[in-house]
Parts: structure tokens; C-alpha cells; sequence
């Protein structure tokens, strides 16, 4: 028998989600969704539940086990120009600096 911590906050159990091709919407940052949106596109039939948590969820009709990880039924292009970050960046140039090499105290003077 395992045990089942139901004392643990909802807020800490989010759900991963993948394309329909199960890789992840994005990777930074990782795409979650609330266990309230899991919840909410498993009932509208939009996601295939791919795992779940232990934790089990109660209404007064009905009970289910916690989604930990979802896929979508329907494939989500994924976006062509990747928003323009300071993360985005330094991951573009692989956490160093283009000017002299450096790998710290990154800074946007030398690009």
C-alpha cells in the first residue's frame, strides 16, 4: 500500500504538457498548467492523460486521480521566432559571452 500525503496543497501539483507528438509546448520554461486547467481539459475532452499523480480529487459525484502529465489531442504549431529574452539570448550563445568567451557575469554589453 503506498501512502498518499492528501494534505500536500494542490497548488504544488502541476501538470506537464505535451503536443500531440507527447514533446513539450515549450521548453523554457517548461510548460505546466494549473491543476485546475488539467482538470478542466480532461472534463472538455481536449487532453489524453498520460499519468497521474496519486492524489485523488473529490467532487460530490465523482472522483479521479490528479493528472501529472497531459497530451494534447490536437497539434499546437510550435512558434517560429522565439521571443526576444536575456534567457533567450544567452541560450542562443550557449551561456557565454561572444566578445571574449567568458561563461561569467553575463551582460548584454558585448553583443
Amino acid at each position: 500500500m503506498t501512502f498518499v500525503d492528501q494534505n500536500i496543497s494542490l497548488e504544488k501539483c502541476p501538470a506537464l504538457v505535451l503536443n500531440a507528438d507527447y514533446r513539450p509546448l515549450s521548453y523554457y520554461p517548461l510548460s505546466l498548467w494549473s491543476w485546475q486547467d488539467s482538470v478542466k481539459s480532461v472534463f472538455l475532452d481536449r487532453v489524453i492523460i498520460v499519468n497521474n499523480y496519486d492524489r485523488i480529487i473529490r467532487s460530490p459525484s465523482f472522483s479521479m486521480k490528479l493528472p501529472s502529465v497531459i497530451a494534447l489531442k490536437s497539434y499546437v504549431s510550435p512558434h517560429s521566432n522565439p521571443n526576444f529574452t536575456r534567457f533567450n539570448v544567452f541560450l542562443r550563445d550557449k551561456f557565454s559571452c561572444q566578445y571574449c568567451g567568458s561563461k561569467n557575469e553575463l551582460t548584454f554589453d558585448h553583443l
